[in-house]
């Protein structure tokens, strides 16, 4: 089984998020394409708006009904800061026979060396760097990796220019899928104050 492990804070989740999963999924062959809402992030602390149970609720609704994609929310219900090698590292062991690849933006190169663990993470799982297809990846990581580069289709779609939409009251809602617009309608997300609630209790 060869198994894509796709992780961020999904705040919210859009339809670029999953155009670009989509692609990565057919260049690299993979069966499935993991879904892993962050909870603290390590190098950005509290960088979320929506409450962690509605940051799940949203990309669980956005794949819904996929057979390709799936969503694990244990970095949610993990204590303390969410470190990608520990998720790695559980996925490994519950799936012995498969290959992982962790897929990041062409962004992210720039700053993995700051990573916990870098190194025994890109052992772990194949780093699969996503870039649009017309440009070459043109970060290059500060320390010496391996990795794959994935051409994807370029989406100029980002979260929080999204949630800057919504408190402008500018329109979005062909930026996420219906089911995610609703949740955010329903529950008023990104409209008010900013809401920090980054785990999922029990």
């Amino acid at each position: 089984m060869r198994l894509g492990v796709f992780g961020g804070t999904f705040d919210p989740p859009h339809v670029g998020h999953l155009i670009v999963a989509d692609d990565a999924a057919a260049v690299l062959d993979l069966h499935q394409v993991l879904f892993v809402p962050a909870g603290t992030h390590p190098l950005k602390g509290r960088s979320v708006e929506a409450p962690a149970s509605l940051r799940l609720e949203m990309i669980e609704a956005a794949t819904e009904g996929s057979q390709l994609f799936a969503v694990d929310g244990r970095e949610l219900r993990r204590p303390g800061p969410s470190y990608t090698v520990d998720t790695v590292a559980e996925l490994q062991a519950e799936n012995p026979s498969a290959e992982l690849f962790l897929l990041v933006g062409a962004d992210i190169l720039g700053e993995i060396h700051r990573w916990h663990r870098v190194e025994e993470l890109v052992q772990r799982a194949r780093l699969a760097v996503m870039s649009r297809a017309e440009t070459a990846v043109a970060v290059e990581p500060a320390i010496a990796l391996d990795f794959l580069t994935v051409e994807v289709t370029h989406v100029a779609i980002s979260s929080s220019e999204i949630r800057e939409r919504i408190r402008s009251g500018r329109p979005y809602r062909y930026l996420v899928p219906d089911p995610v617009r609703r949740i955010i309608d329903e529950h008023s997300l990104y409209s008010g104050p900013e809401i920090v609630s980054e785990r999922i209790q029990g």
